[in-house]
């Protein structure tokens, strides 16, 4: 629901800043654990703790959109070009859908390897039957989806910033509303 503010709610912003942070941290560590060598037993100490935040950020990316969906939100600038209010409401619409999916891959992976998925120690109930080609199919999704996700956030770092800094015309400065 848009509306006449200027800003998101408190909640809103605090919820896009933690969950900013910890997505490129999860994808930081992601490629770090990734690239250790089998052997190194510290790979195998990483894995319950990227399971144990993806998890929290799952649960965090569900009541953002909660919260979205009962929060005033600021109208896009009516100075921006048609072109960049679809980009906006594309890049946020994938931002969403793949914020939610990059998880889900990874819950699945292990889920359906076989494998338990604990948050902080407490067993997360498995959903669904061992099947290792699905396992498969789960991990080449986790394995594409973030770069996907880092692509899009990329380009919303860059839009916002455009906005901010190069448009001749501060009214459509959007990175104030979540400032």
């Amino acid at each position: 629901m848009a509306s006449n503010t200027n800003k998101y709610t408190l909640l809103m912003r605090i919820l896009h800043w933690l969950i900013a942070l910890l997505i490129l941290g999860m994808i930081a560590v992601g490629w770090y654990m990734a690239g250790l060598p089998d052997e190194d037993p510290t790979k195998y100490d990483i894995y319950p703790v990227h399971k144990s935040i993806g998890i929290s950020l799952l649960a965090l990316i569900v009541l953002r959109l909660l919260v979205r969906f009962f929060s005033p939100i600021p109208k896009l600038p009516s100075e921006l070009a048609g072109w960049e209010k679809i980009l906006t409401k594309t890049t946020h619409f994938l931002l969403y859908l793949l914020m939610l999916l990059v998880p889900i891959s990874g819950y699945l992976m292990s889920d359906f390897a076989g494998f338990p998925v604990e948050w902080f120690g407490i067993e997360v109930p498995g959903f669904v039957p061992d099947n290792m080609d699905n396992s498969e199919k789960a991990l080449s999704a986790h394995g594409i989806l973030p770069y996907i996700l880092l692509g899009l956030v990329v380009l919303h770092v860059l839009g916002s910033l455009k906005h901010r800094f190069i448009d001749k015309d501060k009214n459509t400065d959007v990175l104030s509303r979540i400032l």
